[in-house]
């Protein structure tokens, strides 16, 4: 499988991977256990790696942290009982991978306990470990699977954490007990001070067919039988297994969320829209056409996230039009200014959301400046299945696509101000039946002025439909409690979220604040949420939020 354009660096110095000074005492900082729920792929992959903050002491036994669940059956084991990840590593993840720098928070990589202090360099397979009232044992690495590619959008994550010696580690439970935040981590005893975690994951996943260190390696009585049974089939066999199927997934679990893309093309088609032509980097077999009212993500440098509509081509190769917004926090500027043929951008899954009604005999679309691109792939659609439809299109002076709206013949009406020609809705409007549909993106003048003369001609509400720039955000009030400070903050009914956060200190990340980019995303505990914006994926949503534009109802845990 090709994956991305990453280099692995070379390997590491082996004598660093071994007898490193015992650390000292220090507290924890947070505990955590998750719930098994479809939240990966599109809701296809059930898993527990969104964790939440455990207020308060809490058991621990032989099998881990009491409701700490499992959605893979072979880690409920005594040997993965607990899994530790050293915080320091997200610094160092968000620098190397910076378009996916909003997941790198501690805890995304499903750990129980996490740290800055101890790491897989200085932590030994066998170390003997008191947090609180109970005591562990280092029993091994942990071995990435492809879950985290989804995790943090990035298709070779798993082998990156392997390869980067970065996994985390696990512990079996010696003496049960309870433990908290704040209770002291300290190592009372170090029986193999030359095989640190890291060491035995070098050899686990890079050299891995040196038939003398797995020997050695087994000899560790401490080590996991996960670990043991890999090393002893490889000394049987005389081969490595393929780890292909944990790093990647089967062909229905591959990471598709988002995918390197090249600039091939860059077309003036105003004096302030641009066409953008885009290629997979990766090969795509049996690419699909872009469906009616598709949208992309692109990441576009930093957290700078933003969609835009799709006006036509494959999941291969498509296009898109963007007008230079003169208010533009980054994006349109970016791509107009920064952007070139031949630049390499991260595109997230093309995704229909403003279809064309499927029971409709007719089809009104009515648009305004950009707005248009919202409609060119579902006009092509309607043109190729011969289905009766008239565009309406009006612009200040230049028409962008202007060549594929002539090529729609006389479907399209075009009303340009400059001319002194000036869409009549009444008219338009007058000729629709009960099996017509009306569209419309543009200004909010327009589309305002669209929903009052449907009103007038008793058009049902269900029979119009919007593709808004913009968010309303207000809404009923709610309260959200702030899981890890427990703090309790009120909501107004003309407050965002984000805004009330922002007011108590708390620096949330934030770029678009219309719920396009997913800077603010916050991460969801408990409760239930109207969402809105295009800024998370569908199976983002049973435990994220979108701060500046998405509501709670009643009462919601964020964990914060």
């Amino acid at each position: 499988m090709s994956t991305t354009s990453w280099i692995p660096p070379p390997p590491p110095d082996l004598d660093s991977l071994r007898n490193p000074v015992p650390f000292e005492p220090f507290p924890i900082i947070h505990v955590r256990r998750g719930k098994i729920r479809k939240a990966l792929a599109n809701g296809r992959i059930e898993t527990a790696i969104y964790k939440s903050l455990i207020s308060g002491p809490v058991e621990v036994t032989k099998n881990g942290v009491v409701s700490d669940e499992h959605a893979y059956e072979p880690h409920r084991s005594p040997d993965k009982a607990l899994l530790h990840y050293c915080t320091s590593h997200y610094d160092v993840w968000a620098k190397e991978i910076p378009a996916s720098a909003e997941h790198f928070k501690p805890g995304a990589f499903g750990e129980n306990l996490f740290n800055e202090e101890v790491n897989e360099m200085n932590v030994c397979i066998g170390d003997r470990i008191t947090i609180g009232d109970i005591l562990v044992e280092v029993s091994e690495p942990r071995a990435p699977c492809y879950k985290l590619n989804h995790r943090f959008e990035v298709k070779d994550m798993a082998k990156r954490v392997q390869t980067l010696l970065r996994a985390g580690w696990l512990y079996r439970i010696i003496e049960p007990g309870t433990i908290s935040a704040g209770d002291v981590f300290t190592l009372r005893e170090r029986p193999h001070p030359e095989w640190t975690v890291a060491r035995v994951m070098y050899y686990l996943y890079l050299e891995t067919d040196n038939k003398a260190m797995m020997e050695q390696i087994m000899e560790i009585s401490q080590l996991g039988e996960d670990v043991k049974s890999k090393f002893r089939k490889r000394l049987a066999k005389g081969v490595t297994e393929n780890q292909d199927d944990r790093m990647f997934g089967h062909e229905e679990d591959r990471m598709d969320a988002w995918n390197e893309c090249r600039i091939v093309e860059k077309r003036v088609e105003t004096a302030n829209v641009t066409a953008f032509v885009l290629e997979t980097v990766e090969d795509i077999p049996n690419p699909s056409p872009v469906e009616p009212g598709s949208h992309v993500r692109l990441k576009l440098g930093g957290k700078l996230v933003r969609a835009y509509s799709v006006t036509g081509g494959t999941t291969k190769r498509f296009e898109l039009g963007i007008a230079l917004d003169a208010n533009s926090r980054g994006g349109s500027k970016h791509l107009h200014e920064q952007v070139q043929v031949g630049d390499i951008l991260t595109a997230g899954r093309i995704t229909s959301s403003f279809p064309l009604a499927t029971d409709a005999d007719d089809h009104i679309i009515i648009a305004g400046g950009i707005g248009i691109t919202a409609f060119l792939a579902a006009l092509d659609h309607l043109k190729d299945t011969k289905q009766s439809f008239q565009l309406h299109y009006a612009v200040s002076s230049e028409v962008p696509f202007k060549d594929r709206l002539t090529a729609l013949g006389p479907n399209v009406a075009i009303y340009n101000s400059a001319k002194g020609t000036r869409m009549d809705l009444k008219s338009i409007l007058s000729h629709a039946t009960d099996r017509t549909h009306i569209y419309t993106c543009g200004p909010t003048r327009l589309m305002d002025a669209v929903t009052t003369t449907a009103e007038s001609f008793n058009i049902p509400p269900a029979d119009i439909h919007m593709e808004q720039f913009t968010v309303i955000t207000s809404g009923d009030p709610f309260t959200v409690e702030l899981a890890q400070s427990k703090k309790v903050l009120e909501v107004g009914a003309t407050q965002t979220l984000l805004d009330v956060l922002k007011s108590v200190g708390l620096d949330v990340d934030s770029s678009c604040e219309v719920g396009n980019c997913g800077s603010c995303r916050v991460d969801l505990a408990e409760g239930r949420v109207l969402h809105k914006g295009t800024g998370l994926l569908e199976e983002e949503k049973c435990g994220a939020m979108l701060s500046c534009v998405s509501r709670g109802v009643g009462k919601i845990v964020v964990d914060l």
